[in-house]
């Protein structure tokens, strides 16, 4: 319950502090994990990705905030990091910013289909892969994240 009203505060903040600066937040999270309290923000920049700079500059603007305001009772370390490069994909959008890229995503019957978006379209993800084109419907998927490229 006081883990909800965290992040409920912080998101308010964070997403102005976002906006501002040209980003969006994708996670917040807020939990006790073995070395104590944890703050977590993961920041994305939807024209691109997240840089270290970035990052630093949202963490010193969210921390002015948190001392203002200092409505967290106990200690706590935040951490502002992006969403990696083998990132979830989460909707639309997502699929539709990365169209290109190497992807695999898993659907709720099991499947496996690890290839390049190569569109979406009215529900749809188009992938290919050395097989062939796949369709698959944004509702079958279970988990669907961007493969790192070596």
């Amino acid at each position: 319950m006081f883990e909800e009203m965290v992040v409920e505060k912080v998101r308010k903040e964070a997403e102005r502090i976002a906006e501002e600066q040209g980003l969006e937040i994708f996670d917040i999270q807020y939990r006790r994990e073995s070395r104590g309290w944890v703050l977590r923000i993961i920041i994305d920049n939807p024209v691109g990705y997240v840089s270290v700079r970035d990052c630093e500059l949202f963490s010193r603007e969210l921390e002015k905030f948190l001392d203002r305001e200092d409505f967290i009772a106990h200690s706590y370390t935040l951490e502002v990091s992006s969403p990696g490069l083998d990132r979830p994909l989460r909707g639309p959008k997502d699929y539709v910013r990365f169209v290109g890229k190497l992807a695999k995503i898993v659907t709720k019957d099991g499947k496996t289909f690890i290839g390049r978006i190569e569109s979406f379209s009215d529900g749809t993800i188009t992938v290919s892969d050395e097989k062939g084109l796949h369709e698959i419907d944004i509702e079958d998927v279970k988990r669907a994240n961007l493969e790192i490229e070596f």
